[in-house]
């Protein structure tokens, strides 16, 4: 098979045999209410940019009021939230897409005015340096607070509340679920060795230190099973201080974990901040990675294929994943999803911010045709500008 075919070759994914191998990457767009209802615009948006036998993940679904970090953010764990949801999975269903959900908890990556007052939670008290960005239609900031050090009660209700959006997702029409597993957002904050300080079974060793993400996972499993079940995990991601001493380690174990349990993917970011950088997404200075993030329409096949190999790269937990599909993300354009896909590196590759400006992404990249350049100014505003096609 040529790399021109390769990413338009079927692909077994758990329940549904998937057409083509490009997915619309989860994307935070902030065009829902303030209570958490998806705009109906929502429905346009996705069915546009689906295809038949296409997998789709939504964007972050919070489960929970105290997991909501940001405005105008949807959320799935009210009976008015479904509903509003049911239209948006039936026109994507009409065009043939699979639709996944991603679940959300942002944890500590929160300030009072998005939770009702309250701290946010983690694996931790100690609160985020700086201000909290609010992105949206404001732009405005707030100053982190010292969050609340999850107790074991609290533990144990937030793996309910995941299992129950799952329930709810599947209620609303999706396919599946995704597990919003980095970023430092909630679980990721019990990953990390240098965020989570804890002394009691969440906390200290490795096994530890896993135990929450994991329960929450293997919750929602027990409700709609490992064949709608994923998760995304970002291993090299430098992001609300998610800076494990052992990444590799670290995520070696969790990939581990993961691949036992047989879930329909893990999704997982390619390096596109340097692992030994100390700025985050959020800041504005970010160090890229050659090949592995930014926009790479004009970088050298070459200089792609050099960075894709050693322990700082998807091959790490690849050979992992045996049995497990592995969708990857971070900065692809057509050439290099390609060849990753082509390498055996992943079976999968997201796309997000090409498809804001790009509905019909999928074909372009399949026909080889130009891309529109995307409009960060319109990614997190409200209205049509930027947003549907």
């Amino acid at each position: 098979m040529t790399l021109e075919d390769i990413l338009q070759s079927p692909f077994d994914l758990s329940l549904n045999r998937l057409s083509h191998r490009i997915v619309l990457a989860p994307m935070t767009r902030m065009r829902a209410s303030e209570y958490g209802i998806p705009n109906a615009t929502a429905a346009q948006y996705y069915a546009q940019r689906a295809t038949p036998n296409g997998l789709m993940i939504s964007e972050g679904v919070v489960v929970h009021p105290r997991g909501k970090g940001f405005p105008n953010t949807p959320g799935i764990w009210t009976h008015e939230q479904i509903e509003a949801w049911k239209p948006i999975t039936s026109a994507v269903k009409a065009r043939g897409g699979v639709f996944f959900a991603q679940l959300w908890h942002v944890g500590r990556v929160t300030v009072p005015s998005q939770t009702g007052g309250l701290p946010g939670l983690a694996s931790t008290d100690t609160p985020l340096p700086g201000n909290h960005l609010l992105f949206g239609e404001e732009d405005g900031e707030e100053p982190y607070v010292r969050g609340e050090a999850m107790s074991r009660e609290d533990i144990a209700s937030v793996v309910s509340e995941f299992a129950q959006a799952a329930k709810n997702a599947i209620k609303a029409g999706f396919d599946g679920i995704e597990i919003h597993g980095g970023n430092g957002y909630l679980l990721d904050t019990f990953v990390h060795n240098n965020i989570n300080d804890r002394t009691d079974e969440y906390g200290g060793s490795l096994e530890n230190r896993l135990r929450f993400p994991l329960e929450v996972v293997d919750a929602v499993v027990s409700e709609i099973g490992h064949q709608r079940t994923a998760i995304r995990i970002a291993p090299f991601h430098v992001l609300q201080q998610t800076l494990d001493s052992n990444r590799i380690e670290t995520f070696s174990k969790y990939t581990e974990e993961l691949e036992k349990r047989h879930l329909a993917y893990v999704h997982m970011v390619e390096p596109r901040y340097d692992q030994l950088s100390t700025e985050g997404a959020f800041s504005g200075k970010i160090k890229r990675v050659p090949g592995a993030g930014g926009d790479c329409a004009a970088l050298p096949l070459k200089e792609a294929k050099d960075v894709s190999v050693g322990e700082f790269s998807l091959w790490t937990f690849r050979r992992i994943l045996k049995e497990t599909p592995l969708i990857g993300a971070g900065g692809y354009c057509g050439d290099t999803a390609r060849d990753a896909i082509a390498e055996g590196r992943i079976d999968l590759v997201a796309f997000g911010r090409y498809f804001t400006s790009n509905a019909d992404l999928a074909d372009r990249i399949l026909e080889q045709k130009p891309l529109k350049k995307y409009d960060r100014k319109t990614f997190y505003t409200p209205g049509v500008e930027g947003y549907l096609e």
